[in-house]
């Protein structure tokens, strides 16, 4: 766990950093009836920040549009592999197709303490997300709570408006819990990391680093958590029926490059481990799609998932299909579609709909608070 506390200057490119908003509005923080929520977000100069809703969201609406001028384009192919093989255009609708960044603060305006928390989360769409946010009750109902949603590539306004709602609740230490990637191996990690100062370089664009006088605080990834081992479980004996004839496939979304792929499978194969060693199923197996990576990569993995399974069914097991993600009907669209014409059975629950996944959050949470 790293701490640092933040308050250098910005990093900038000759952009338009807020240019990913969503429909960008005048910077108001106050929300109707609340003194907490006036604290001056104008201060920022991170892009204009929406005022906070009465579910607590400062957003203006999930349907992002971009059109992003020549200089940013061929920033964001200097940084990202993917988008050096895409046009104009092509790029531009990838950009959209992530979703927003916001956030989302989820706990009750007048929860006030010295601790509070600020969940990193990629975020999938509106009903995903408030599943999420849902999940979270039994630790926004103890301290201050927000989460911050989106990739962070052009932008880093949303949590700087969620570490700011923290603050203005008399929060000093935030514990920051990436919930988004699966180990320290990705670029988001690292960007997050930049972002709060925590000693890592850009992976995407060079945002505004946060300013706050609160201390920040990284929680551990989820990893090779026991508890992540009997989500994974559980979520495949729901649609087991004769696990001695199953093989068990765990697929994650991965890093994007292979060098970050190794060491993240080397953790997540605990998972696989355990679960061979209840000997139930005929065999486990695990990859990561790797779904922002180029092409090549991308495509090699798909082929060997689908090589698998097919060698499954030819030796006449059936085969279940988990997904190692923490949200709903996010990576799971895409597997559907790289498996099509396969046959096999889809446990396509994200991790956060498991009970489990909450004390897996509140244990490194509570890890976090015991440091301080």
């Amino acid at each position: 766990m790293m701490t640092r506390r933040t308050g250098r200057g910005f990093f900038r490119i000759g952009v338009a950093l807020g240019c990913v908003a969503i429909g960008l509005t005048a910077l108001l923080a106050a929300s109707p009836g609340s003194a907490q929520d006036a604290h001056d977000h104008s201060q920022h100069d991170h892009g204009a920040v929406p005022e906070m809703g009465p579910d607590g969201k400062r957003l203006d609406s999930y349907q992002v549009n971009h059109d992003m001028d020549a200089e940013t384009l061929v920033a964001l192919r200097a940084r990202i592999a993917l988008y050096r093989g895409m046009t104009d255009r092509e790029l531009n609708m990838n950009m959209s197709a992530m979703g927003p960044n916001y956030e989302w603060y989820v706990s009750d305006r007048d929860l006030r303490g010295d601790i509070g928390v600020l969940i990193l989360s990629h975020g999938v769409g509106e009903n995903s997300d408030r599943m999420m946010v849902d999940a979270l009750k039994p630790i926004s109902a103890k301290m201050p709570t927000a989460v911050g949603f989106g990739m962070a590539m052009m932008k880093s306004s949303q949590l700087q408006s969620a570490v700011d709602d923290l603050t203005a609740r008399g929060v000093k230490h935030i514990i920051l819990v990436p919930n988004g990637t699966t180990t320290p191996y990705n670029t988001l990690t690292r960007q997050w990391k930049y972002i709060f100062d925590l000693g890592e370089e850009a992976t995407y664009l060079e945002v505004p680093i946060i300013r706050s006088d609160a201390a920040f605080h990284m929680t551990d990834h989820f990893g090779d958590s026991p508890l992540i081992t009997d989500i994974l479980y559980d979520h495949a004996k729901e649609v087991s029926r004769n696990p001695a004839n199953e093989m068990l496939m765990i697929i994650g979304h991965g890093p994007e490059d292979d060098e970050d792929n190794v060491p993240d499978l080397e953790i997540l194969s605990a998972h696989v481990e355990r679960i061979k060693a209840m000997n139930e199923f005929a065999d486990v197996k695990m990859a990561n799609l790797q779904d922002d990576a180029i092409a090549p990569i991308r495509k090699a993995n798909v082929k060997r998932i689908r090589r698998w399974i097919r060698k499954a069914n030819e030796q006449g097991q059936d085969v279940i299909v988990v997904a190692i993600a923490a949200a709903s009907h996010g990576v799971q669209t895409h597997i559907r579609a790289d498996l099509r014409g396969l046959d096999y059975t889809f446990a396509d629950k994200g991790m956060s709909e498991h009970p489990k996944y909450m004390q897996w959050m509140e244990s490194v949470i509570d890890r976090a608070v015991a440091s301080l």
